[in-house]
């Protein structure tokens, strides 16, 4: 559904609406104080913000419509290069997509955003503090401050300055997410599901990449006129294909990636590695073929149609950002900082993400992690640390309950010491609520404890201190712990302990002056890793 005819919608719907209300109050500029009740906002039109105002909204709760039709963008206060700004108290309450729930207000691609800041021009937008600010159930970032962007991946044309969220309560909140690999998940083990879930995992999952086929000798046969799949040249996911059913041979394994080696109009060929022996199909057989895995599972983690807007906060190119003691949950990743300087992340909590829970997203610099309680309750990504972030420090922090590790990806100066680390590979596990089967092998998971990766083939990473962590492994910990990809330098991994079982930490042969040593309950070694590993 096209934005415009989302807000004629929003417009014909009846419900209480105190836009205008609040739009009196912060035309006065200055000191405004927003008295304690609820507000019902219907979002059409964002209420605008200015500088050197200060908000003080303690009390008030900001009440979105309890229905929003498909695709709904909805921000409630914005202003664009604003500064001296304040915003003290209040409460944002919505009804965030929740895929344990069998009925749902909002549909999972709707977006609503609480405050929304952006720059148009270089120090436009600077000193922005929020603090005691509340939301429950909001779909996008509650708290948004964004520079101005450039065109290329790392470039940011305008930093905001100066940007300071403390002590909110943030819960619930930002951009719904489905995981990677959910929807593709029960669409090919259903019997593990309940009906209901079935039903809305084919409302919602990428159909137009399903085929209908027969099995017959070597030929898999299809109409394979419309969008016609070509001969995997690579082992890539974009090039893999996978099938569901009850029906199919039996010597193919259901969810596991297989490639196409010949390809016709009425059928294709298949093998389990590219340009590889046609498999030869015991018996007549049907079922069902999603091709272009990098579409059914990699890009499916988030609803077709959703909004931007990541995280309970969404903080992109600033310099001078201080995030420090607050609670934070959502249905998504939790938080999100990217392209931003001079971070320090400290005292914080985050206590529930369905996606990534710590997220220091690309190109950040000069960061401080201290003093944070994180759990991920099966979330993605304990922690993620992407890419080329330069000068980064995590200490005195616990990390429990993620899903897939922590990742660190081509990182420069890094520092990693004095944190506690419990059972953050439950994406590995083989119930499948919890765990997430892995395409290429139609098995559970094996996401190691601390991968460090590269996402440029040829790039290098380091130096790297790891040093003085405790690993609390869960039982789902594959037999390798922690891995480092090629071309590290200067890696030092020392003082470590790994507890409840025994593992191994590995290291690929081209990286030099690696230090790993003195780390109880591990052993090392040394043998060549994929430096894109733990992404799939």
């Amino acid at each position: 559904m096209k934005p415009l005819l989302c807000l004629l919608l929003l417009a014909t719907t009846s419900w209480a609406d105190d836009s205008a209300t609040l739009e009196t109050l912060l035309a006065k500029g200055g000191v405004v104080t927003i008295p304690a009740g609820d507000y019902h906002l219907d979002g059409i039109k964002p209420l605008p913000l200015a500088s050197n105002m200060t908000v003080f909204a303690h009390g008030a709760r900001f009440i979105l419509p309890d229905t929003l039709p498909e695709k709904a963008r909805v921000v409630l206060f914005s202003g664009a290069d604003i500064s001296h700004f304040t915003w003290h108290g209040g409460e944002f309450v919505g009804h965030v997509f929740d895929p344990a729930q069998n009925e749902n207000l909002w549909e999972p691609n709707a977006n609503t955003k609480g405050i929304e800041i952006t720059t148009k021009e270089a120090g436009g937008t600077h000193d922005v503090l929020f603090r005691e600010v509340k939301s429950n159930g909001m779909a996008g970032a509650v708290i948004g401050v964004h520079g101005l962007i450039g065109k290329k991946e790392s470039e940011v044309m305008a930093y905001t300055e100066r940007v300071a969220v403390e002590s909110c309560t943030l819960l619930r909140s930002g951009k719904f997410m489905w995981d990677y690999g959910y929807l593709w998940q029960i669409m090919t083990f259903p019997e593990s599901y309940e009906s209901w879930e079935v039903e809305r995992a084919k409302k919602y999952f990428r159909t137009d990449l399903v085929r209908e086929v027969t099995f017959s000798v070597d030929l898999v046969k299809f109409d394979n006129t419309n969008r016609p799949l070509v001969v995997s040249e690579t082992d890539e996911p974009k090039e893999a294909i996978t099938f569901m059913g009850s029906h199919l041979p039996k010597n193919i394994v259901r969810g596991r990636q297989y490639f196409v080696i010949e390809s016709t109009p009425d059928h294709v060929k298949i093998a389990e590695q590219p340009k590889g022996a046609a498999l030869q199909f015991e018996g007549e057989a049907s079922g069902s073929l999603a091709f272009n895995i990098s579409g059914t599972y990699l890009g499916a983690y988030a609803p077709t149609g959703s909004g931007p807007g990541k995280g309970a906060f969404d903080i992109v190119g600033a310099k001078d950002v201080r995030v420090t003691g607050c609670q934070l949950s959502a249905l998504g990743d939790t938080m999100h900082i990217q392209r931003c300087h001079n971070v320090i992340f400290a005292n914080n909590h985050i206590i529930g993400s369905r996606m990534g829970a710590f997220f220091l997203a690309e190109y950040c610099q000069n960061a401080t992690i201290t003093g944070n309680l994180v759990d991920g309750t099966n979330g993605s990504r304990v922690i993620s640390v992407e890419k080329s972030c330069t000068d980064v420090t995590m200490t005195g922090n616990t990390f429990r309950n993620g899903g897939r590790g922590a990742w660190i990806n081509q990182p420069v100066n890094f520092i990693m010491t004095g944190n506690i680390f419990v059972n953050n590979t439950t994406k590995n596990e083989t119930d499948m609520r919890r765990g997430r089967i892995a395409y290429r092998t139609a098995k559970p998971g094996e996401f190691p404890e601390l991968y460090f990766t590269i996402y440029e083939p040829d790039a290098t990473y380091g130096p790297v201190i790891v040093r003085d962590n405790i690993f609390v492994l869960g039982d789902s910990a594959p037999a390798e712990a922690v891995t480092f990809a090629p071309n590290g330098h200067d890696l030092q991994f020392s003082g470590n302990t790994f507890q409840n079982k025994a593992t191994t930490i590995v290291v690929d042969p081209t990286c030099k002056n690696a230090l790993i040593e003195n780390n109880q309950g591990a052993t090392t070694i040394s043998r060549p890793v994929d430096f894109n590993h733990g992404r799939r």
